[in-house]
């Protein structure tokens, strides 16, 4: 069901027939997942390369979708085509896989990601077409200064830049958040949109962190806060960006530790 602005997965949907008979290892699921991230990085010197970019992570929402998973964002009416700096909790690989189609009609995205995943094959090629910010996440002041340089630049392009300022993909803790994202904005004197999601679907894996269990019984979720402004209340800010992730996961049945 939707509306542009709101999402959610057409009651009563089907799990596909072949994700029933590949359930050992989550091999339907995977397997799409990883041939959609191969097809979108043969397509990076296309023209029309961020279309088919937003064209691939809607088909990762379908394969989702496949799974018997339900689907659901909402807040965009929060969010102009204006370019903006979104401030994340982050749990899996599936919001950079995805949030490129929820948010098509919004203007071009580009992340901040860790380094890591920019050496991924295939995945590396579609993160530097879309000009992503990697970061160590282990030396919070290289990390900073990187993203006060290169974050503007992209901002200046009319690129929005989503920030998870978490140091590991999991559960949100509200200790564990720095305030990089809010930092950005205010030196590129662009809004903050506060980003709550539950993405605990796919699973964070024992041997292999990105291919863990397929949790099929939990709802994907994305709501989208006001849209918020930095003069000198970065700190205010900051905190109701906490405040309006906490609120939701917590509404969506998600512990939340009390910040400390």
């Amino acid at each position: 069901m939707m509306n542009n602005l709101n999402y959610s997965t057409t009651p009563g949907n089907h799990r596909s027939l072949l994700d029933i008979i590949f359930r050992p290892l989550n091999l339907y699921f995977y397997g799409s997942s990883i041939r959609t991230i191969m097809k979108a990085s043969k397509c990076v010197d296309k023209e029309d390369f961020y279309e088919r970019y937003i064209n691939y992570c809607g088909d990762i929402i379908k394969g989702v979708e496949s799974t018997g998973a339900n689907f659901q964002y909402s807040g965009l009416e929060n969010v102009s085509d204006e370019p903006c700096v979104y401030i994340g909790n982050h749990m899996s690989t599936l919001e950079t896989v995805t949030l490129g189609n929820i948010l098509k009609d919004k203007g071009k995205i580009s992340f901040v990601v860790k380094e890591s995943l920019a050496q991924y094959p295939y995945f590396k090629d579609i993160l530097h077409k879309l000009e992503c910010i990697t970061v160590t996440r282990t030396n919070p002041i290289h990390d900073l200064k990187k993203i006060l340089k290169e974050g503007p630049k992209l901002l200046e392009k009319g690129i929005s830049i989503i920030v998870f300022p978490q140091h590991t993909r999991g559960a949100f803790d509200p200790s564990d958040f720095s305030s990089i994202g809010c930092k950005l904005a205010k030196r590129a004197k662009v809004p903050v949109i506060p980003l709550a999601l539950d993405s605990r679907f796919w699973g964070k894996g024992k041997v292999i962190s990105d291919f863990g269990p397929v949790n099929r019984d939990i709802p994907v979720r994305f709501s989208f806060g006001e849209k918020l402004i930095i003069d000198k209340n970065e700190k205010e800010v900051h905190a109701r960006c906490l405040d309006f992730i906490s609120e939701q996961l917590q509404e969506w049945g998600t512990y939340v530790p009390k910040k400390n």
